[in-house]
């Protein structure tokens, strides 16, 4: 019997992890279908030319592994004094178990770190796991947009540091 949570190894990812990243955010999306638009799809599975551009500059991308596999990532960009937290996701075989939470928290710690006074963050609302989880961890939603790039409409998640 196993009394204690498996914890990730939440890490820096670099350049040699986009083939890896790529496929993480294809797993982690793919089950979506349905739920949201194609576009938000498409949007949140990048190339793997576009994941080795984030690592050019402009973005901090940290990894979740756990017994030496990837299982969920999560993207920072530092915006005017602000944190961009984006590209949350968890293989679907690795979901509940908090490596979400514990990404999100690992990208607010970071955010406080580098000084911004603000973490900010968009979120599908149909994503209600998501959406409850960023709530539990003390963002407000500031606003609802529309994203056309989703083909729906975004809520805007902020925490104040």
């Amino acid at each position: 019997m196993r009394l204690f949570r498996p914890v990730p190894r939440i890490s820096l990812a670099q350049r040699s992890d986009a083939a890896g990243l790529v496929q993480l955010y294809l797993q982690a999306w793919t089950p979506m279908r349905g739920r949201v638009d194609e576009r938000m799809i498409a949007d949140q599975c990048p190339s793997e030319e576009e994941v080795a551009f984030w690592f050019k500059g402009g973005f901090e991308v940290y990894r979740a592994t756990l017994e030496g596999g990837l299982v969920g990532a999560v993207r920072c960009s530092f915006p005017t004094g602000t944190c961009l937290l984006d590209r949350l996701a968890v293989l679907p075989e690795s979901r509940g178990r908090g490596f979400g939470k514990y990404l999100a928290e690992h990208a607010v710690s970071r955010a406080k770190r580098a000084g911004v006074s603000k973490v900010w963050l968009y979120a599908s609302p149909k994503l209600e796991t998501a959406v409850n989880l960023f709530d539990a961890l003390g963002f407000r939603e500031s606003g609802r947009v529309q994203a056309p790039y989703w083909g729906e409409r975004a809520v805007l998640m902020e925490m104040s540091l």
